[in-house]
């Protein structure tokens, strides 16, 4: 009956606690009041209220502020917790104070919370040998190793079905390197798994939550600074603070609800194509801050830029325009 009593007032201070969430069951999840989170991610949510026998505790995995339920209300709200204490304790336990006692003599284990949900199907690149296949692939690339530690190597695709069964039908069993998405709340919603041995099909993509916009970097972004948006994934490995959105669906950043005025949408260098000329000249329209190549730049995309010597993050700063001057400089770099 306690633990349902526990529940019962979690639920009425839910609001209170941002990002407050039901994960599954006997598991909720919030923002830490206690520590304030991240600082610089205000989604980032890594408090969490879960069963023990008949008891409900909290557990921050940032400050690793630990606590039985009754003390997270006492702090909270002195007047609310009186009354928990008078339903909770008026049969059984004793006094306002019970439940300290209980929580100094009680020897539980705590859950274990799976911090990475790819343990089972893939690898870690910063925790890989030099000569593994997917490490040496990304240093060919110039891909910066501060960055292996947001990168997986998948050893057989079809491992994928471990996570994501509905994908039964993939049957091919190449290695290949995995690029997870994360919502903005650090869930994982999808992988791209990317062709390192020349298959025709560069990237497959996976989805586990259907309702999930894929968007890679929303788990780091800092909505508070300027935000790069560009195309592919392996792209934004090279810039401060970059979102992808694998691929042109740029259609994506408008649900977001990103500040305008931080974004600044930087896409493939492709004068030649069409697609990505109209969508160019679509968010100089919407008033976006763009930027535009200069002519004297011929590589396609930002990772060639950076292996043939280009700092593209001065390169990005000293070409983005907005407004007249950037349809000024679409009709130059469109013929180019």
């Amino acid at each position: 009956m306690s633990y349902f009593i526990d529940v019962k007032y979690l639920n009425q201070i839910g609001y209170r606690l941002p990002n407050f969430a039901k994960k599954k069951q006997d598991l909720w999840n919030c923002r830490c009041i206690i520590c304030g989170d991240s600082k610089k991610n205000k989604n980032k949510s890594r408090g969490y209220f879960y069963r023990n026998k008949n008891d409900l505790f909290y557990k921050c995995h940032n400050c690793a502020a630990s606590q039985h339920f009754g003390t997270f209300l006492e702090n909270l709200d002195s007047t609310l917790y009186k009354q928990y204490v008078f339903e909770r304790y008026s049969s059984g336990m004793n006094g306002p104070k019970a439940h300290k006692n209980a929580e100094d003599d009680l020897v539980f284990e705590q859950p274990v919370f799976n911090t990475d949900p790819l343990k089972n199907v893939a690898e870690r690149l910063d925790k890989l040998p030099d000569d593994n296949e997917a490490v040496v692939y990304c240093r060919n690339r110039n891909i910066p190793e501060k960055k292996f530690s947001e990168l997986y190597f998948i050893p057989s695709v079809k491992d994928i079905v471990k996570i994501a069964p509905k994908y039964s039908s993939i049957k091919t069993e190449e290695p290949r390197l995995l690029l997870p998405f994360y919502d903005e709340n650090e869930n994982l919603v999808g992988v791209a798994m990317r062709a390192m041995r020349g298959e025709n099909l560069r990237y497959i993509n996976i989805k586990l939550n259907e309702n999930a916009t894929l968007i890679f970097g929303q788990d780091t972004v800092d909505r508070t600074k300027t935000i790069n948006i560009v195309e592919g994934p392996i792209d934004s490995l090279f810039l401060d603070n970059s979102i992808a959105v694998a691929g042109t669906g740029f259609n994506k950043i408008e649900t977001l609800g990103y500040p305008e005025d931080k974004i600044v949408v930087v896409f493939d260098n492709q004068p030649r194509n069409t697609q990505v000329c109209d969508l160019v000249e679509k968010y100089i329209n919407l008033n976006y801050q763009v930027c535009i190549w200069p002519c004297d730049v011929i590589e396609k995309d930002i990772n060639d830029m950076v292996t043939a010597g280009h700092d593209v993050e001065s390169l990005i700063r000293e070409n983005t325009y907005q407004g007249l001057m950037a349809k000024l400089k679409f009709t130059e770099w469109r013929n180019c």
